[in-house]
């Protein structure tokens, strides 16, 4: 694996480790002010949003369980996608949900950024 598709690995896995750890600083810098979440149900989410709603659990995240990974680079971006198992608590209802996230990263400098991600069910 190159070291751009190391470094966005490592960014993806800090995201997964810091929504189940609760770790709403280590997320606010990952992602921008201006990042758009968009849920499984079409939703668009504002990170402050989705920030609080993690801080006061109204989206709990137990355990991410990646099922498979790709991570393709063209220049400065990339885009990953990662097929999951992911057991959350979202608005009161507990459930492992199959995912398919994807997240497209721009490279600054030696650095990659995630400037958007949407994600979607799968089987």
């Amino acid at each position: 694996m190159s070291e751009d598709k190391q470094k966005i690995l490592a960014i993806y896995q800090r995201i997964n480790d810091a929504m189940v750890n609760k770790d709403t600083k280590t997320l606010d810098t990952i992602f921008n002010d201006n990042h758009k979440f968009i849920h499984m149900n079409g939703y668009r989410q504002s990170k402050q949003e989705w920030l609080e709603q993690i801080e006061s659990e109204e989206m709990k995240y137990f355990k991410t369980m990646p099922q498979e990974t790709t991570i393709t680079i063209d220049g400065n971006t990339a885009i990953l996608i990662c097929i999951l198992k992911i057991d959350a608590r979202i608005y009161g209802f507990r459930n492992t949900w199959g995912m398919r996230v994807e997240m497209q990263f721009q490279k600054r400098g030696d650095n990659w950024y995630p400037v958007n991600s949407s994600k979607s069910t799968s089987k």
